[in-house]
């Protein structure tokens, strides 16, 4: 059992440090800019290894969205989500776990796939897996308090609200890593305008 359980967490661990690397050369390189090879030299696998996990680099790109560090809080954290209604609970978890770094890297990516049209797919299919995550999530929370269309209704509408400010559609800047800059506020200003409105049509 402890056998699996470690094989499991190298599986893991290899997994990541693939999709990071191929991350890291995205940004520094482009996505035309590297190949396969590069991405197993930089993160000391083999080409092999690589093909057990991912079909092609564009597949290791958008595996850098972790679904374990974006829905996991910061810090010490005591919560209760039967204190709250989902969409509270929601909000308390947008606002603790996407840090400045994982709201930079989102952007980052869904920049990068705007102009690479294979990218584009498999950074939609992990938004896809993040947001069908989240339904999970909070419909395991409250099972039937609420109707089961409630919960991926309510999760649609939040990404929703969050994807034009990760594309760029609107100018709102994302936080610039110092605390009360002008851009924390513009940002933090942009989630209470969107949750104001959530509250109206979900109670």
């Amino acid at each position: 059992m402890a056998e699996s359980s470690l094989r499991d967490k190298k599986k893991i661990a290899t997994r990541k440090a693939l999709a990071e690397a191929a991350f890291t050369l995205a940004i520094e390189r482009g996505v035309d800019g590297f190949v396969v090879e590069d991405i197993v030299s930089k993160a000391g696998y083999s080409r092999r290894t690589f093909a057990n996990y991912f079909s092609c680099k564009e597949e290791a790109i958008a595996n850098s969205l972790s679904l374990d560090d974006y829905f996991q809080p910061e810090g010490p954290f005591e919560f209760s989500p039967k204190d709250h209604t989902p969409l509270g609970t929601i909000e308390i978890f947008i606002r603790r776990s996407f840090t400045i770094n994982k709201l930079k890297r989102l952007n980052q990516l869904i920049s990068l796939s705007q102009t690479h049209p294979a990218l584009r797919l498999y950074v939609t299919g992990a938004l896809k897996e993040m947001q069908d995550f989240a339904v999970s999530g909070i419909s395991e929370e409250y099972g039937s308090d609420y109707p089961e269309e409630y919960y991926p209704i309510l999760i649609g509408a939040v990404f929703g609200a969050l994807l034009p400010v990760l594309d760029e559609r609107f100018d709102v800047n994302l936080p610039d890593g110092e605390e009360q800059s002008e851009t924390s506020n513009e940002f933090n200003d942009y989630m209470d305008t969107v949750f104001t409105h959530l509250r109206k049509g979900f109670n």
